[in-house]
């Protein structure tokens, strides 16, 4: 049976029942006595449609200091079975320092009766370390409604954020409140069409409302991340009037001081360790910065094991993690940060915006949104990313590219260190840089059933990111294992001989060596007899190809993890006395240009000399996002790179 969880974030988020206007009452909605709604085109076909979805977050004063009240209310129409079995049992998850002081439900059948929760029955369980209060409603059938409130009393945040609009189903209303004390004064933004009001002090409260209608469900659709097109609310603390009015709180400035302050700063005892570490990298004799910047990555991240995972202070503390070898996140970029220093080299820190989730935002400081953080060199115009061993310089995980940073760059004021935080760009790497090229020589056995094909893949760029990290951190039986499986997800047999891979290192990414993974193959599922005619299959040798079919409407762009080009040689040798009858097969011409430039296609097209044809294919992505005007030209593309792994050829006798 399907869960269906509840989150309950540190963020705030509304729906309104009313019309689209901002409703600054404090009375919840919950009516005494409960109606049914009518779902109406295009929600109605939806196996469970919201009606309602409600949230107070309320700061207030105890004498411990401020706590909050999180007030959630949903209202859900199940239209049929699945919506039924979806919504049977209510997950809410229970977590430290916090506790659920309300819960109360009903379903309304269809014919108007009301089944009211016996509170009785919440349970609370645990699964996977995650604690949950759990309820059932009765009486479920197509057609009624369920509708269930909770509040949670959790302790004071500074920064939340509420997503109200889901890749699961639609809702008609969503209201959102966030009420504090008139000392302090937050301020909110909406994402992605979600209005948001100005603060208003209404009876010695500061009120800020929100609303949207008609959240549609975002299809959880290929080449594109929902979670960044969600509509959602962000809120964060900017003023305690009780202490200054004018002086603005939590900014992007003080946390890049902050930052730089935390990773920079070491003890005596650090600088010491640090110097006997930095004496061991063996730095290249010229003054290259990329090169020194290379030496300095990779050899911390082969001897010191970087785990995401670790936590403690340890873990982050210079002395500890070079004697043990291990590092969180932040203690290697601490670690970073201590040998670029004692090197000379040029850096600055840099907190990355994210392409596949909820990004950073220069205008709302919402400090929970930083999550990760690279290494920016002036000298280069390049970037690091210290949590990632299995990249090296000049490549750091794709989504943070394109995307906005704040970088910071350290400076001297008298004899006190800081730095200043901007927010800048982050490119990526050119778009040629990155390809799954391939070069196929084929030839037939004697017998004529069976193509031997010499292949070799050949990945640059981001495209070698998948493969590379297999030859440094897998033994070698198990990259044995994999070069097979890698082989036969292409060419579909188990008859692989004679592998041979070449620029396996980590460091080749430097100057962008291609990782080149051959074998001889020998496939008899290539060739069909038809009478005396041979028909070869000569479009399998590309790989499986996706056919892309849109029965819905696409509602997102589509955006890649990063741009990229295809080129294939294939070289076919013709058996003595045959022909092939229908090479025009082959071509293959769909294209979209702007500006006279191809920005995305797929073309393929033949040379013949002799008994060898020559085939040559490019496919390229230029861009990363193609807005949903293009669509239709991209699954143009998509699909003729599928038209061409459909394309057999017919030899026949001269």
């Amino acid at each position: 049976m399907r869960k269906f969880f509840v989150t309950t974030t540190l963020v705030l988020a509304t729906a309104i029942l009313s019309a689209q206007t901002f409703d600054y009452s404090l009375n919840n909605t919950w009516n005494k006595k409960p109606v049914l709604h009518e779902i109406k085109k295009p929600y109605d076909s939806a196996s469970a449609a919201g009606i309602l979805d409600e949230r107070k977050i309320e700061y207030y004063n105890e004498k411990a200091g401020v706590v909050i009240n999180d007030y959630n209310h949903f209202i859900v129409k199940l239209t049929n079975d699945n919506g039924v079995e979806r919504f049977n049992k209510i997950y809410i998850p229970m977590y430290a320092g916090s506790a659920i002081e309300h819960i109360q439900a009903r379903t309304i059948l269809p014919n108007g009766k009301v089944i009211n929760l016996d509170t009785t029955k919440i349970k609370e369980l645990t699964e996977d370390g995650q604690q949950y209060k759990l309820f059932a409603f009765e009486g479920l059938e197509p057609g009624c409604e369920v509708e269930y409130e909770y509040a949670i009393k959790r302790p004071l945040s500074l920064f939340g954020s509420e997503v109200f609009q889901r890749t699961t189903m639609p809702y008609l209303h969503a209201k959102f409140l966030l009420v504090t004390p008139a000392y302090l004064k937050f301020d909110a933004k909406g994402y992605n069409g979600f209005n948001v009001s100005k603060d208003s002090v209404i009876n010695e409260k500061r009120i800020i409302a929100g609303y949207s209608s008609n959240l549609d469900e975002i299809d959880d659709v290929k080449y594109v991340q929902a979670e960044p097109y969600l509509q959602r609310v962000d809120y964060k603390l900017s003023y305690n009037i009780d202490k200054s009015a004018s002086v603005r709180l939590y900014t992007w400035k003080e946390y890049a001081k902050k930052a730089y302050e935390y990773y920079t700063t070491r003890t005596s005892k650090e600088e010491k360790v640090l110097d006997a570490f930095t004496a061991k990298i063996k730095m290249p004799g010229n003054n290259d910065d990329a090169q020194k910047i290379l030496a300095i990555e990779d050899y911390i991240k082969t001897n010191i094991n970087i785990d995401k995972d670790a936590i403690g202070d340890d873990a982050g503390n210079i002395e500890w993690l070079i004697k043990n070898k291990t590092a969180n996140v932040d203690g290697a970029a601490k670690l970073f940060c201590g040998i670029f220093d004692k090197l000379g080299i040029n850096y600055q820190v840099v907190f990355p915006g994210t392409r596949t989730g909820y990004t950073i935002d220069p205008e709302l400081e919402n400090w929970n949104r930083i999550n990760d953080i690279l290494f920016f060199f002036p000298s280069t115009g390049k970037f690091i990313s210290p949590g990632r061993p299995d990249l090296r310089y000049p490549y750091i995980p794709y989504e943070f590219t394109e995307t906005n940073g704040l970088f910071l760059k350290g400076t001297l004021i008298g004899d006190y260190k800081t730095a200043i935080g901007s927010f800048r760009k982050i490119s990526i790497e050119p778009f040629d840089q990155h390809a799954h090229n391939l070069e196929a020589d084929i030839h037939f056995n004697a017998d004529l059933d069976t193509a031997i094909i010499q292949l070799d893949q050949i990945f640059k760029g981001y495209g070698a990111v998948g493969y590379r990290p297999i030859y440094t951190f897998l033994t070698p039986d198990k990259q044995d294992e994999v070069n097979k499986e890698i082989i036969k997800s292409f060419i579909g047999t188990d008859n692989i001989s004679n592998i041979k891979i070449e620029n396996t290192a980590l460091t080749d990414y430097f100057d962008n060596k291609p990782l080149i993974i051959s074998a001889l193959v020998k496939n008899p599922e290539m060739i069909e007899r038809a009478g005396n005619k041979i028909l070869f299959k000569i479009g399998t040798v590309i790989g499986p190809q996706e056919q892309m079919y849109q029965e819905k409407p696409r509602q997102l762009p589509v955006e890649l993890p990063y741009p990229h080009i295809l080129n294939r040689k294939i070289v076919l040798h013709v058996p003595d006395g045959y022909r092939v009858k229908n090479p025009d097969d082959i071509n293959i011409n769909t294209e979209h240009k702007e500006g006279g430039e191809t920005t995305m296609g797929f073309t393929s097209s033949y040379s013949e000399n002799g008994n060898t044809i020559t085939i040559s294919i490019n496919e390229t992505y230029r861009k990363i996002k193609y807005p949903l005007s293009e669509f239709e030209d991209y699954k143009k593309v998509i699909n003729a790179s599928a038209d061409f792994n459909k394309v057999v050829l017919v030899l026949e006798k001269k």
